[in-house]
C-alpha cells in the first residue's frame, strides 16, 4: 500500500515536471514548508489519529460516502483539533510553521532529463497494468469495474491531482477543513468558493463509486466506539494544523514539490500509525487487518475478546488440552485465508467443511469477534 502512495507521487510529478520545464516560471510558485521537530511531532500526531479513527484523510471520505456514519465524528473532531491548535498558538504556546521554498523550484534546469525519465517509467507502469490486466475483459469493463487495484488507482489520483496542481496548487480537503475552522476564530480568510466546489466534487465522486460497485451500507446508530472515531479525528486535526496539511497534502503536494518538511513528516506519520496500531493490538485487543493480493487490499477491524497477548496464551493451552479441534497438533493455527476455502456439498445440499476450515472458525471464534 505504501508503494502505491509512491506511485502516486510519480503520477503527479509525471504530469508536472514538463510543464516546469516548458513554462519555467511555473516551478518557481510552488511554496513549500520548514522542516523542524514540531512539524515532525504534528505527523506523528496525525499517523496515531489516523490509526485510533481506522482510517486517514483519504479513506475517511470514502468510508463516509460508503454510508458510514461515524466518519462524521472525524470529521467533527477534526475541526476541533485545528481548534485546539489555534487556542494553543493565540497563547503561544505552540509555533506556527515556517514557509520555505519548495526544491522543485531548483530542479527546473534538469526538468528535460527528468522528464525523459519519468515518461519512460510511466510508460513501463501502463504497459505492466495492461499486461497484467485479467485475460478477456475489455477496456470498458476495466473503467467500470467495482474496484480498481492500487496500481491503478494511483495512477488514476496522480495525473487527476498533477493537473489540479497545476491549474490551482494545493487543493487537499484537509486544508480546506482547517482554514474553515480558523476563519470561525477570524484566524484566517473563509475559504474561496472553488475549494469548496472542488471538495463537493471528491465527494460525489466517492459517491459515485460507492453506486457503482454497490456498497452502500447506512450504519447510523450511534454506539460507543464512535468516540474512538472523534479522538482520532481530533489527533488528526492537531496534526494536519501542526504540519501542515494530512496524508492528502502531503502526498498530492508536499512531496511532489520537495517541500523540505514533507518525507521527515511523513515518515514520522507511518510511525505513529505503527505505534498506535501496536498499542491498540497488544493493550485494547483491537487489530486492523489489511489483506493484499494481486495489487488489492481490504481492510477490516476486529476485537479480539481479550488482549491480543492473553488470548494468545490461552489458545495455545486450549490447543494442547483439546487436540482434537486440530487436525495436526504440531501445527500453527490457521490464520484466515485470503482466497475462500473449497467447500463441497452433500447430497442434500449442505456444506460440508474439512478439518482445516473447522479448525480455522473455531480459532476465529476464539480468538476475535467482528465489531
Amino acid at each position: 500500500m505504501l508503494l502505491s502512495f509512491g506511485k502516486t507521487v510519480l503520477w503527479v510529478l509525471v504530469v508536472t515536471i514538463p510543464v516546469f520545464w516548458l513554462v519555467p516560471s511555473a516551478g518557481a510558485v510552488p511554496r513549500g514548508w520548514a522542516i523542524s521537530g514540531l512539524s515532525t511531532l504534528g505527523g506523528f500526531v496525525f499517523g496515531a489519529g489516523a490509526a485510533m479513527n481506522g482510517a486517514c484523510a483519504f479513506s475517511t471520505l470514502a468510508r463516509l460516502a460508503d454510508g458510514q456514519l461515524r466518519m462524521l465524528g472525524t470529521l467533527c473532531g477534526f475541526i476541533v483539533g485545528v481548534v485546539s491548535y489555534a487556542a494553543l498558538a493565540g497563547r503561544g504556546w505552540l509555533l506556527p510553521p515556517s514557509p520555505a521554498p519548495a526544491v522543485v523550484g531548483l530542479l527546473v534546469a534538469w526538468a528535460g532529463i527528468l522528464g525523459l525519465g519519468l515518461f519512460l517509467l510511466a510508460l513501463c507502469e501502463s504497459i505492466r497494468l495492461w499486461r497484467t490486466r485479467m485475460l478477456g475483459v475489455r477496456f470498458k469493463e476495466l473503467v467500470f469495474a467495482g474496484q480498481y487495484r492500487l496500481s491503478t488507482a494511483a495512477m488514476l489520483i496522480g495525473l487527476a491531482n498533477g493537473a489540479l496542481y497545476l491549474v490551482y496548487g494545493s487543493w487537499g480537503y484537509t486544508g480546506t477543513l482547517q482554514q474553515s475552522a480558523e476563519g470561525l476564530l477570524n484566524e484566517r480568510d473563509w475559504p474561496m468558493t472553488d475549494r469548496w466546489l472542488l471538495l463537493a466534487a471528491l465527494f460525489v465522486g466517492m459517491a459515485m463509486a460507492t453506486w457503482q460497485r454497490r456498497s452502500f451500507r447506512l450504519g447510523g446508530r450511534p454506539k460507543v466506539a464512535w468516540l474512538r472515531n472523534v479522538f482520532g479525528g481530533m489527533l488528526m486535526g492537531l496534526g494536519a494544523a501542526v504540519i501542515p496539511g494530512g496524508n492528502d497534502a502531503l502526498i498530492l503536494y508536499g512531496i511532489p514539490s520537495l517541500s523540505p518538511h514533507a518525507l521527515p513528516t511523513y515518515v514520522a506519520l507511518v510511525t505513529g500509525i505503527a505505534t498506535v496500531l501496536s498499542i491498540m493490538r497488544w493493550g485494547f485487543g483491537i487489530e486492523m487487518h489489511v489483506e493484499c493480493h494481486n495489487d488489492v487490499c481490504v481492510a477490516s477491524s476486529i476485537r479480539s475478546v481479550k488482549p491480543a497477548k492473553i488470548a494468545a496464551q490461552e489458545a495455545g493451552a486450549l490447543q494442547s488440552s483439546v487436540p482434537g479441534y486440530l487436525p495436526d497438533r504440531g501445527r500453527a493455527p490457521v490464520e484466515p485465508s485470503i482466497h475462500p476455502p473449497k467447500v463441497r456439498r452433500l447430497s442434500s445440499g449442505r456444506p460440508h467443511v474439512g478439518p482445516e476450515e473447522f479448525s480455522r472458525r473455531i480459532h476465529q471464534s476464539i480468538h476475535r469477534e467482528r465489531i
